[in-house]
């Protein structure tokens, strides 16, 4: 999902009367520099643990401003820099809005956290959390919150600051917002010192346009992955394809992750599972849903896991994909075994076909050259990472695969594809298990050989060779070409 830079995060808490630490915006070095005591903190969409690496700095005198400044604008993806005033803190909380996909006990809406401790490392203080759910339609008032914070001191500025926050959420549609930390001042006043938000970019409206717009990616900034990408998209144009590299540095020790989230449901649970967290860094934005094919999936597959830095891949959808699920399973086994250096893989698979899918892979594994661990649709994305460390590898398992020698039974355009068959295997001149079990009578076996019925539509589906290594003797393989080079 995309996230704002802080200082359009702050335009949006301003809006709706949250209080705000002052500071100014800057894309150049202004005329009129601001008194010291300040941090420059450089806008870069997306970017964590700022301070970690370099791209928030106290200045304290007038040439600390000025050099400060000159480099921080120079920094990579950086669209300017906040300047903010220092203040006298006595205490930070911290909030976050969320949202919450619900459960058996509790429907879907926002989730609010609190914590009377803010600061970096939130995700390993959870027992002084303070978790309240609440209605995106009927949000609760100051005096609801009230009665969630009743051991709080200074109750009703924190209730009526929390109300607010409550508000920007729901007023923006927004999918996390962040204040860390929420300052206490001296006087007992609230101010919000840092802000972050992500959204999606469906739910934006056009009266709110220019407040979420963000710099254009343009040809020459785009990765290698992400052209490799844009070209899947350009000759198979069935379903979602989307992939965007992170801009960021990872941080230190971090668990580097690719990951593979189908639809917008899929990347709001990841996104809710690692917020906040310091220990896990995706090297990527993605999103394949929209009933892609099996031949889409792991083309996409194949470019997600070509990162080079990438530890483990996490594939999760919200677990109710239109997407059938079986035809991704037999997309990831096929990208697992003709990948030259495959990735550990944690999976979760929710939708059509769900049950199959597990199956498949969970029959696959001891054929599988790294480890994968499938789940449930019911276990979301939070209890998933958990697993990440235990699987997670430094040195990544490197194979050779060619493909098999056989004779091209006919080839397809879209979504392209070339069918191959092998005689060798088939000496008996049997119908081909794969023949019955393709869903759209597309196959047919005519003279002693695998033809395409010129009345039926071949989907990509993947479910003839997966049927024919797994029930047959392989004598169908289907290639898949990807554009550039992939691991």
């Amino acid at each position: 999902m995309p996230a704002l830079p802080e200082y359009k995060t702050r335009v949006l808490l301003e809006n709706h009367g949250v209080p705000m630490v002052p500071a100014i915006f800057c894309q150049k070095i202004p005329i009129d520099l601001p008194e010291p005591v300040v941090f420059l903190k450089a806008q870069i969409p997306g970017a964590t643990s700022r301070a970690a690496l370099g791209l928030v700095r106290k200045a304290s005198t007038t040439d600390e401003i000025t050099n400060g400044l000159n480099e921080l604008l120079e920094a990579k993806n950086c669209q300017g820099v906040l300047i903010a005033q220092a203040v006298d803190i006595k205490k930070e909380y911290y909030a976050a809005c969320l949202l919450d996909f619900g459960d058996g006990e509790n429907l879907a809406g926002g989730v609010l956290l609190l914590s009377t401790e803010g600061g970096s490392g939130i995700e390993a203080r959870t027992d002084s959390l303070h978790k309240i759910r609440f209605s995106l339609l009927n949000p609760p008032s100051t005096s609801d919150i009230k009665k969630q914070i009743s051991d709080l001191p200074n109750l009703n500025d924190v209730a009526d600051f929390l109300q607010k926050m409550i508000t920007t959420f729901i007023d923006y549609k927004l999918t996390v917002l962040e204040i860390n930390p929420m300052a206490v001042l001296q006087d007992d006043s609230l101010l919000a010192v840092d802000c972050r938000a992500e959204f999606e970019q469906q739910a934006v409206s056009k009266k709110n346009s220019e407040l979420f717009e963000l710099p254009e990616t343009t040809s020459g900034n785009k990765t290698n992955l992400e052209i490799l990408v844009e070209a899947i998209n350009a000759d198979d144009p069935a379903g979602t394809g989307f992939f965007r590299s992170s801009r960021e540095i990872a941080p230190e020790a971090a668990i580097k992750v690719a990951t593979n989230l189908c639809g917008g449901g899929g990347k709001m649970l990841w996104e809710m599972a690692i917020g906040g967290r310091k220990d896990i860094f995706p090297l990527n934005e993605s999103d394949t849903s929209g009933g892609l094919s099996g031949f889409k999936s792991y083309r996409i597959l194949r470019a997600i896991m070509s990162q080079p830095d990438a530890q483990v891949l996490i594939l999760t959808g919200s677990g109710m994909a239109f997407q059938n699920q079986y035809h991704l399973a037999s997309a990831v086994w096929k990208a697992l075994r003709e990948s030259s250096t495959p990735l550990p893989c944690l999976l979760r698979f929710g939708g059509t076909d769900q049950e199959k899918a597990i199956n498949l892979i969970k029959t696959v594994d001891e054929q599988l050259p790294v480890q994968v661990k499938t789940f449930e649709p019911e276990i979301f994305p939070n209890a998933m990472v958990e697993h990440l460390a235990e699987i997670a590898t430094e040195q990544r398992v490197k194979q050779n695969f060619s493909p098999p020698a056989g004779e091209l039974a006919f080839e397809l355009k879209t979504p392209p594809a070339r069918f191959i068959y092998h005689p060798d295997k088939n000496p008996d001149f049997k119908e081909p298990v794969c023949i019955k079990h393709c869903p759209t009578k597309y196959l047919m076996w005519e003279n002693n050989r695998i033809t395409a019925n010129p009345d039926a539509k071949c989907i990509g589906c993947l479910v003839c060779e997966t049927v024919s290594l797994l029930n047959g003797n392989g004598e169908l393989t289907i290639e898949l070409d990807l554009p550039g080079e992939v691991l």
